[in-house]
């Protein structure tokens, strides 16, 4: 417990400040986040806007020309809570990251995708042209937990904004449903090619990642995406065939992050560590 504790407050004293327009608390590298349930624990004591270390920084530019990464966090989650461990990691890569809560109610405080689908689709789709006239660039790529993965193809929908996304990389995302329950037992299989959040689109690439101990999200196969040319499945224990990391423990995992690197810049893939993940 203790290490929780300390491990939370250090998060807390590294973050800086709102959605946009954030400052560097100090220069690179970044302070990064394993411990899952001590960022869940510190991202739920900070307000929704609190960005995660080394996100939504003032006149990032990437060296290596790459577009901008927006980070789109689970079901009742926000910001912080999700991506202490990406956000830094990627900036301490070059990356230019931004990330946002979307999805607030009325009563979900400082937690978020909890609204509808389309209010939160809505959301994100503004954050991205928020993003682009920031930056400047063209395109941006998209990376989803969970809901944020069925949010950022949701996204591609909307009218003129598949042309604005050139990779989306999903991260344990519901693409057939999130499990065989019976209380929530699907009516009819999607078409073939089309999953649960609407049709691929032939000018954006897809990277899906997924584990076989993934506890939201299963059987596999609802994690999985069609094949197709633009798209890659990968599954976790095919890297790392002893990995246990289960659903909330893929968006701390430094297994899953460099998978995510690699998938945000094949030219540029890091080695793949296989080690201890949070098995829930």
């Amino acid at each position: 417990m203790r290490t929780l504790i300390v491990a939370a407050a250090a998060l807390l004293a590294a973050v800086g400040g709102g959605v946009l327009g954030a400052t560097a608390a100090s220069a690179a590298p970044f302070p990064v986040t394993t411990d899952v349930i001590a960022a869940q624990a510190a991202g739920y004591l900070r307000p929704a806007t609190t960005s995660p270390p080394g996100a939504n920084l003032d006149h990032c530019t990437d060296r290596h020309g790459r577009d901008p990464v927006i980070l789109l966090h689970g079901t009742a989650s926000n910001q912080l809570s999700a991506w202490a461990y990406l956000a830094p990691t990627l900036a301490n890569a070059g990356f230019c990251v931004f990330s946002l809560t979307y999805g607030q109610t009325p009563w979900s405080a400082n937690i978020g995708a909890l609204a509808d689908k389309s209010e939160s689709t809505r959301e994100v789709a503004s954050f991205i042209d928020a993003v682009r006239a920031r930056t400047g660039a063209t395109k941006v790529d998209l990376v989803g937990h969970s809901q944020g993965g069925a949010i950022a193809q949701l996204v591609t929908q909307v009218p003129g904004k598949a042309d604005q996304i050139a990779t989306i990389v999903d991260v344990s995302a519901p693409n057939r449903g999130y499990s065989n329950s019976p209380w929530a037992p699907r009516t009819a299989p999607p078409p073939a090619g089309q999953g649960d959040n609407g049709p691929l689109h032939p000018g954006i690439r897809y990277v899906n990642l997924a584990s076989t101990h993934d506890e939201v999200v299963f059987p596999l196969a609802n994690a999985l995406m069609d094949p197709a040319p633009n798209v890659t499945n990968i599954v976790v224990e095919s890297v790392c065939p002893h990995s246990v990391v289960g659903h909330l423990g893929m968006i701390c995992s430094p297994t899953v992050g460099a998978l995510v690197q690699g998938a945000l810049d094949p030219r540029r893939p890091v080695p793949v560590p296989c080690g201890a993940d949070f098995p829930a």
